[in-house]
């Protein structure tokens, strides 16, 4: 809705008329830009004159910037304030009131930031019309529009002002350092357009691919290479290292094996080549090339139950149980399962009875076997069963 002007006069507290919204951060009056719809506040210290409130009483005026620029004072003056900064704005304003009220002390500042629309498109995760306000940022934009995506460039975005010029941002510099020169402050009549990056490097393994922007990764569709990995691409950046590679993509899991990581490079005459780069030894961080893939092995904190047990599957993994604690999540051992046959294989292969590990560690598999029945207990197995159907039956009917 566009208010042509807003004037409310009260009395008490201002908070019984301004709203409280989220911020971020504290509104720079040198940098914060005033245009239509920002409600600027107005105050006299020795009281409003009669004329203008009506009731000694009431000490405050509001006003909405009106769509063509002015913040208006009835039976005070009009000043067009649109695109200058708030404390020029502000001080504009009370210029003009001293100049008619000599002696009168004014003082004006901003009471509600307006809202506006901005379009945004390109390689985000929702293209679309975002309502933002006119302290946000371009990382507050992106946020709104789900993000980059994977295929998105974070080093050439556009932002296409109302005057047709354009300012391309590489955002990294603020993501990855919290540099607030690569984060500016869009404007009213501004669109954001995020381009398709041009060389990509991919990632997998335990690492912690985000579904938000604060992480710097938009979603994308996951592909399992093992139990609790995922895999993602992101932009190749020239100069950027293994370790600031994770970051940007949102670090690694917990359960990850961080000094095991390493790049899978395929060389020009087609080989591959396997160069390990240990996220926690910073001599050792090699830089990428386009295409490669970043591998971060991890054992996930989960215990997979198979064979003849009730519910076959994967348990989260609980510190200090043994094979008995799993075996009765997956439902207990069927009549069939062989109790003395079930083995307990490790991560690295290596195969246990349950008696010699009695704390099970997470990535292991327990396996319960089929009993080994002699010649007559499979057909006396069969028998007992019909021999069971026939018994329901009867006591039925």
């Amino acid at each position: 809705m566009i208010l042509l002007l807003v004037l409310m006069v009260i009395s008490g507290d201002a908070n019984d008329f301004i709203p409280t919204c989220p911020m971020i951060e504290e509104v720079n009056h040198f940098e914060y830009i005033v245009g239509p719809g920002d409600i600027l506040w107005f105050s006299v210290q020795s009281g409003i004159p009669a004329e203008l409130s009506g009731n000694e009483a009431q000490a405050i005026f509001y006003m909405t910037v009106t769509p063509d620029g002015f913040a208006v004072i009835p039976s005070a003056g009009a000043w067009f304030v649109s695109g200058l900064r708030l404390c020029d704005a502000t001080d504009l304003i009370e210029a003009g009131f001293a100049a008619k009220y000599p002696g009168l002390r004014g003082l004006a500042g901003l009471a509600i930031i307006r809202t506006f629309r901005v379009p945004v498109t390109g390689h985000v995760s929702r293209q679309g019309i975002f309502d933002i306000t006119g302290a946000s940022r371009l990382s507050d934009l992106l946020e709104e529009a789900g993000g980059i995506a994977s295929s998105g460039s974070w080093t050439s975005i556009k932002i296409i002002h109302s005057n047709g010029d354009t300012t391309e941002i590489d955002i990294t510099g603020f993501l990855l350092e919290g540099l607030i020169q690569s984060n500016p402050i869009i404007s009213l009549g501004d669109r954001v357009h995020v381009p398709e990056a041009e060389e990509f490097v991919m990632v997998e393994g335990a690492v912690n691919v985000s579904c938000s922007f604060a992480t710097s990764y938009a979603c994308s569709s996951e592909v399992t290479a093992w139990n609790g990995s995922s895999s993602g691409k992101l932009e190749y950046i020239p100069g950027e290292t293994v370790s600031v590679l994770i970051l940007r993509m949102g670090g690694t899991m917990p359960w990850a094996s961080r000094s095991d990581c390493y790049i899978e490079r395929t060389l020009p005459d087609g080989r591959a080549e396997r160069i390990m780069a240990p996220l926690d030894n910073p001599e050792i961080d090699p830089l990428l090339l386009p295409g490669d893939r970043v591998v971060c092995p991890g054992i996930p904190p989960v215990v997979a139950v198979s064979g003849f047990v009730y519910s076959p599957g994967v348990y989260p993994h609980i510190a200090d149980m043994g094979a008995f604690y799993y075996t009765s999540q997956a439902g207990g051992l069927l009549r069939e399962a062989s109790e003395s046959g079930i083995r307990v294989v490790l991560n690295d292969g290596t195969e246990l009875k349950p008696d010699e590990i009695p704390a099970i560690p997470a990535g292991a598999t327990i396996t319960v076997p089929r009993q080994n029945f002699v010649g007559w207990q499979d057909p006396l197995l069969v028998l007992t069963g019909i021999a069971s159907v026939i018994i329901a039956w009867k006591s039925v009917f």
